[in-house]
């Protein structure tokens, strides 16, 4: 029987349990010009016995996964050099849990989590070219799963230029720039992406990142073209319906109408944790937090700019003033929406009477870039130093009323009940932690 020659990419951390003396690991490896990745536990022991237990557990691993092999087939490329690097990555994390410097009480913490066999500053020619492709696809999905977008830019570039016909990583690459703010060359890359790739996600992928640059005939042209192959795309079809609700377009009604009748529980759980409540004109009526709060029966605003910031309802947020904004026109569509398909617990009830209409809401010029970033009055974008400070400025503005409220005894609710989220949603929102995020 041949051995089976097997290359070790990367080791990731996945959780650890002290209680129990348990590190669970994930490792990428490499068969037969094939990723394959393996999870399995070993025990928080000394880094030598450390070693040996990971080699013997992954040759197992490996072994139950490959036909007529047992686990004296399995070797490894260069295991003595591997078996150094296992080493000194046990080492640190034990040191890491025993480092005595910790203050009393603070709980052991691993942060060495990742460990790639090869570094990215290390000269990586000499390896085949597909075993390349691993390497450099390690590297740029560490730092994509960690939405690093900015690191992770120049390993993706690399990995589009070691396979040109990787669909995924014109896609990764796509976001990362989007999330930068480089949003001419992340369109460029998602028709790539779908040009590559063809399939429906890919094509789907670019008609969604057209419609959020308000490309709406060029995305309405892909969504049509789906549809004519699959007439029952969810995803296209909703994709309609945004467009024609960005357009205060009724026909909009008619799609959702068609969803609810064929899935009702789809259509309210992508109601609530997706549906873009943005109308694209320019008639719409301005409100400030008091105003828009008072428009929904909140007794406090505090309550209606925590749930603006977990992106439960239409809002706009400016970094540059730390202030959010709501358009009359959005929360009445968004109410009308969420009642006609009874997507929370309880009914939504506007009070368009109590806004004190004397009470001038500021006019201000929000510059909106294609994924909803905010820029200056002047059309300049945020340096990444005054993007943080805002945020910061943001949030201790909501520690502090969240203090205050607390403070005073008084609990934050709507005067009609209503709750943030109902069951029949399904499920909890995606937290604007996003202002990266998804988003797309």
């Amino acid at each position: 029987m041949s051995a089976l020659e097997v290359r070790l990419i990367a080791v990731e951390i996945r959780k650890w349990e002290l209680e129990n003396s348990k590190l669970y690991l994930t490792s990428y490896i490499v068969i037969n010009d094939e990723e394959r990745n393996l999870n399995f536990g070993v025990g928080i022991l000394q880094p030598p016995e450390m070693v040996e237990e990971y080699f013997g557990k992954l040759r197992k691993e490996i072994a139950a996964q490959s036909e007529n092999t047992t686990p004296q087939d399995v070797n490894f490329d260069s295991e003595t050099f591997l078996r150094q690097k296992l080493y000194n990555y046990f080492k640190r994390i034990m040191m890491e849990l025993n480092n005595p410097r910790r203050k009393r009480g603070q709980p052991k913490m691993i942060f060495t989590t990742h460990m790639d066999i090869y570094n990215e500053n290390q000269d990586i020619s000499f390896l085949p070219e597909r075993i390349q492709f691993f390497v450099v696809l390690n590297w740029a999905r560490k730092y994509y799963n960690r939405e690093d977008y900015k690191r992770a830019i120049d390993p993706l570039r690399q990995l589009i230029k070691l396979d040109p016909e990787y669909g995924l990583g014109y896609m990764m690459l796509a976001r990362s720039l989007k999330k930068i703010r480089k949003y001419d060359e992340a369109m460029r890359l998602y028709e790539k992406y779908a040009e590559v790739d063809q399939s429906t996600e890919a094509w789907l992928e670019l008609a969604k990142s057209l419609r959020k640059g308000k490309l709406f005939e060029r995305s309405e042209e892909i969504y049509q073209r789906i549809l004519k192959e699959d007439p029952t795309n969810r995803e296209a079809r909703i994709g309609l319906a945004q467009i024609r609700y960005a357009n205060k377009n009724e026909e909009f009604w008619k799609i959702l109408e068609e969803l609810y009748q064929e899935d009702p529980v789809w259509l309210r759980q992508w109601l609530v944790e997706e549906f873009n409540f943005r109308i694209y004109v320019p008639e719409k009526t301005i409100l400030t937090p008091v105003q828009a709060a008072k428009m929904l029966g909140y007794k406090q605003t505090f309550e209606l700019t925590q749930r603006a910031f977990k992106n439960e309802l239409p809002s706009h947020f400016n970094p540059s003033k730390a202030r959010i904004t709501f358009y009359r026109e959005e929360l009445e569509n968004w109410a009308e929406v969420m009642n006609r398909f009874k997507c929370l617990e309880e009914e939504i009830k506007l009070y368009p009477e109590r806004i004190d209409m004397e009470e001038e809401p500021e006019v201000e010029i929000i510059n909106t870039e294609p994924d909803g970033h905010l820029s200056k009055k002047d059309g300049k974008e945020l340096t990444k130093v005054e993007e943080i400070l805002m945020e910061i400025r943001a949030r201790k503005a909501q520690r502090l009323a969240a203090n205050a409220s607390l403070k005073d005894g008084k609990t934050a609710a709507p005067l009609n009940g209503n709750s943030p989220r109902g069951k029949s949603g399904g499920g909890a929102k995606r937290s604007r932690k996003s202002a990266s995020r998804s988003t797309e």
